[in-house]
């Protein structure tokens, strides 16, 4: 239960990191010139999943925090 909650942290600052609205690629990461493009609905869907793990993680926080009240 524990794992997935950070699991699902993890998942969402990678995300976060990644959704760089001043970068249109990714070849800050990589000394690569051919990055990943991120196109507007590429970052618009990204941004959706990243709001959708927000939830999620909140979400967990609530059923792990009272899971543990009752055990």
């Amino acid at each position: 239960m524990k794992g997935l909650w950070y699991l699902i942290g993890v998942l969402t600052m990678v995300l976060i990191l990644i959704n760089n609205p001043k970068f249109t690629s990714l070849g800050g990461f990589s000394s690569k010139s051919s990055g990943l493009n991120i196109t507007r609905s590429t970052q618009k869907n990204l941004q959706i999943i990243i709001i959708i793990n927000i939830f999620l993680f909140l979400a967990w926080t609530i059923v792990y925090v009272f899971s543990s009240i009752i055990y």
